[in-house]
C-alpha cells in the first residue's frame, strides 16, 4: 500500500505546477523550504485511509483466510504515532503561508483544520497523546512534551475547526483558493463543508460525553451547526465527499489488479457480519460489490446466494470454506468498472446524513430523523449505482422505527453498512461507541476474546520521553498501557 501513496504524491506534485520544477533546478535550496501548496499535497496525502486494509477485517467487512497474510485476529498491542510526522509539515504549511500574505490564508485556514483532523486521529486511537507542546521540538527544544488530557484535545480540536470555518467563510465569498488539491480541486466551499461536517463526526464521537462535560457543550455544538446551514455548510450529497479519486493512467495501486482482488482470488472473502444485515435487509448494495457464492449461485432467492465468513472462524477453516464455493468474493467486476476503479470515500455524505439521524435520535436536537435516514442510506446507494426503484423498495421495506432504541439500532446498522470499504476505521470506531453492529468473537481471537479499544503507546516513548508517558498512563489507566484498557472518550 506504500506505492499507493508514492503514487498519488506523486501526481499531486506534478499538478502542482511544471514551474515548480524549474524553480528547484534553479533553486536547489528551495526543496528544504517547499511552497505551501507543495506541503498541502503531502498532507492530503496522509489523510488517506485506503480500502481493503487490515482495518476493514477489524471493521469486519472482510475476512482474510491464508495464514501467510494478517488474519482478523485482534491481536494489536502497540500503534504508531506517525501522525506526528504529518503534523509536523502541517506547521510547516503555516509557515510557508505566513511569507505570502494574504494568498496564504486559506492554507492557514486549511491547516486548523487539519490540525484538528490528525490531533483526533491520535487521541482516538491511544487516549491521551501530546498537543499543547507536541511541536515545541525545533523551536523550543522540548523533545519531550507532556500528554494532554483527551478532554483537553477534544476542546481544542473542536476550537480549531470553529476557526477554520469562520476563516473560511470571508475567503469563500472572495472565492480565494489553493493550488496542488488533488482532492476539492481548490474549491473552498467544499472544504469549509468538509470542516463542518468532520465537527460533527468529531461530536458524535463524544457521545458518550454528551451529558457529563458541560466544557465541550456536545449537543449544543451539534445543533448550532446542523440549524445553521448557511453559517455552517455541510457534506449531504455525493458532490461533496471527502474522497481519493484514483488516476486513469496507472492502475496498479487499485488492489485488484495488484492480484488482491481478482476473480480467482479466494484469500480474500466478504465478512459474516456485513453480509448478514445485507441479506437480513434486503440490501442490494450487496449484489454489487460482491460476488454469489459458487455453491450457492443457483439459489432462487437472490440474497441466498450470498455467504460471508465468520470473523471468528480460524484462518483454516475460513481457507477450506472458500474452497468449497461457500463464500463470497469480491466482485471485481464493480470495484474495476473503469481504468479509475472506484473513489476512496474519507467522509461522505452517507455519514453526516445517519450522524444527524443520530443527534436527532438521541433529543440533541429537532427535527425528522426519518428524514435524514432515509437521505443518508440514499447517498450512500446512489455511490454505488443502485437505481432509484431499488432504493425505494428498500426503504419501504427497512423504514426508520422511530426515535426509541429500536431505531438508534437501525440508523447505526445503516452507518455500517455505508461504511463498507470506506472512511479508515470509522466502523470500528462506531461499534466501539455503541456495540452496534454486534462484532463476531471466536477461536481466531488472540485477545483473550476481546475486541480491542485502543493500541498502547509506541515502544519509542518509553525511551524517548519515558517521565510523560508513564505520568499519563497512570492518570488514565492506573499504569496499565495495554490495548484493553477503557479511554475517557467511551467510558
Amino acid at each position: 500500500m506504500k506505492f499507493i501513496k508514492y503514487l498519488i504524491l506523486s501526481c499531486a506534485i506534478c499538478l502542482a505546477s511544471c514551474q515548480d520544477i524549474d524553480d528547484l533546478q534553479k533553486d536547489p535550496a528551495a526543496i528544504l523550504n517547499p511552497s505551501a501548496d507543495l506541503v498541502l499535497a503531502g498532507i492530503l496525502l496522509k489523510s488517506y485511509d485506503a480500502p481493503w486494509s487490515t482495518d476493514h477485517r477489524h471493521n469486519q467487512f472482510m475476512t482474510q483466510n491464508e495464514a501467510y497474510y494478517d488474519g482478523q485476529a485482534y491481536g494489536w498491542t502497540t500503534g504508531s504515532f506517525e501522525v506526528y510526522e504529518t503534523l509536523r509539515n502541517v506547521s510547516r504549511m503555516e509557515i510557508e503561508a505566513a511569507k505570502i500574505g494574504d494568498l496564504g490564508l486559506p492554507y492557514m485556514a486549511l491547516a486548523k483544520f487539519f490540525k484538528a483532523y490528525f490531533y483526533s486521529r491520535a487521541t482516538e486511537m491511544f487516549g491521551d497523546v501530546p498537543m499543547s507542546e507536541a511541536m515545541m521540538g525545533v523551536a523550543d527544544a522540548n523533545f519531550k512534551p507532556k500528554y494532554d488530557s483527551q478532554k483537553d484535545i477534544y476542546i481544542q480540536v473542536l476550537k480549531l475547526l470553529d476557526e477554520a470555518n469562520s476563516d473560511l467563510t470571508p475567503l469563500v465569498a472572495k472565492k480565494a483558493t489553493v493550488s496542488s488539491d488533488f482532492v476539492y480541486n481548490g474549491d473552498l466551499a467544499k472544504w469549509q463543508k468538509l470542516v463542518n461536517s468532520f465537527k460533527l463526526r468529531v461530536l458524535m464521537g463524544l457521545s458518550k460525553r454528551a451529558d457529563d462535560t458541560p466544557e465541550l457543550n456536545v449537543r449544543q455544538q451539534f445543533s448550532a451547526i446542523v440549524g445553521s446551514p448557511e453559517k455552517y455548510p455541510l457534506i449531504l450529497t455525493n458532490a461533496d465527499n471527502f474522497q481519493i479519486l484514483y488516476n486513469t493512467f496507472n492502475t496498479y495501486p487499485l488492489w485488484p489488479t495488484n492480484g488482491v482482488v481478482i476473480k480467482t482470488d479466494k484469500r480474500n472473502t466478504l465478512g459474516a457480519t456485513y453480509t448478514d444485515i445485507a441479506k437480513t435487509t434486503r440490501d442490494p448494495r450487496l449484489l454489487i460489490v460482491a460476488s454469489p457464492a459458487e455453491a450457492f449461485k443457483n439459489n432462487a432467492d437472490v440474497y441466498q446466494r450470498y455467504a460471508g465468513g465468520k470473523t471468528g472462524d480460524l484462518q483454516s477453516t475460513l481457507l477450506d470454506q472458500a474452497g468449497k464455493g461457500l463464500l463470497s468474493m469480491i466482485n471485481f467486476d464493480y470495484w474495476e468498472t473503469s481504468a479509475a476503479g472506484v473513489p476512496a470515500i474519507q467522509l461522505g455524505a452517507h455519514e453526516v446524513n445517519l450522524i444527524i439521524a443520530e443527534a436527532i435520535n438521541r433529543g440533541w436536537l429537532q427535527g425528522n430523523a426519518a428524514d435524514y435516514y432515509k437521505n443518508g442510506i440514499t447517498e450512500s446507494m446512489k455511490f454505488y449505482g443502485v437505481s432509484q426503484t431499488s432504493i425505494d423498495a428498500f426503504l419501504t421495506q427497512n423504514a426508520y422505527p422511530g426515535n426509541t432504541a429500536a431505531g438508534l439500532n437501525k440508523i447505526l446498522e445503516q452507518q455500517y453498512m455505508a461504511f463498507f470499504e470506506n472512511s479508515g476505521r470509522q466502523a470500528f470506531y462506531m461499534n466501539r461507541r455503541t456495540g452496534i453492529p454486534k462484532f463476531d468473537i471466536g477461536q481466531s481471537n488472540s485477545n483473550n476474546n476481546q475486541i480491542p479499544v485502543r493500541w498502547a503507546y509506541p515502544t519509542s516513548e518509553y525511551s524517548t520521553n519515558e517521565v510523560n508517558v508513564k505520568a499519563s498512563i497512570q492518570s488514565q489507566f492506573g499504569g496499565a498501557d495495554t490495548q484493553n484498557v477503557t479511554m475517557w472518550l467511551i467510558k
